[in-house]
């Protein structure tokens, strides 16, 4: 996974999922106007699900992750479907692109929690070496150490 973190601020992903809503909007107007909005719907659907994805990897969230993948392609897979495609679907993956990036920041400020994300990242996927008892007793291990560390910083002030 890429170690780059998100340059979108908080300002800005109001901006995006407003204009993601707007489009939203503009698609159920397209619903109501019957088969040429249907149509159109489908083009719409294409370029915003291609430009969102895109504008996200620029901005450095990075898109390799499964979930958001899987976000993105369910997003774009459900708005093909003709009724629920008039669901504010787009917006909901960005408030759910928005919360990954924000989890991510958060995890990444905690001593260790790059190693808890990847070691569950492992676990979820089924992925990487060893037995869930062996990739728990590692993280064990590591967590001794933190706190051996720690002790030795407070016993030296």
């Amino acid at each position: 996974m890429q170690n780059e973190s998100s340059k979108i601020s908080n300002t800005e992903w109001g901006l995006l999922i407003g204009a993601l809503l707007t489009v939203d909007i503009f698609q159920i107007i397209l619903n109501l106007a019957g088969g040429i909005g249907t149509i159109l719907n489908r083009f719409i659907d294409i370029f915003v699900g291609l430009s969102l994805g895109f504008y996200l990897h620029w901005r450095g969230v990075s898109m390799v992750d499964p979930k958001r993948i899987a976000g993105l392609l369910t997003t774009f897979g459900l708005e093909m479907i003709p009724v629920v495609d008039s669901l504010p679907l787009w917006c909901l993956d960005g408030i759910f692109n928005m919360v990954m990036s924000k989890s991510d920041k958060i995890i990444s400020s905690i001593p260790g929690g790059e190693t808890i994300k990847q070691t569950a990242g492992r676990m979820a996927t089924g992925t990487g070496a060893g037995s869930l008892t062996q990739q728990v007793s590692s993280g064990t291990e590591q967590i001794r150490n933190m706190n051996q560390k720690i002790q030795e910083v407070r016993q030296r002030e």
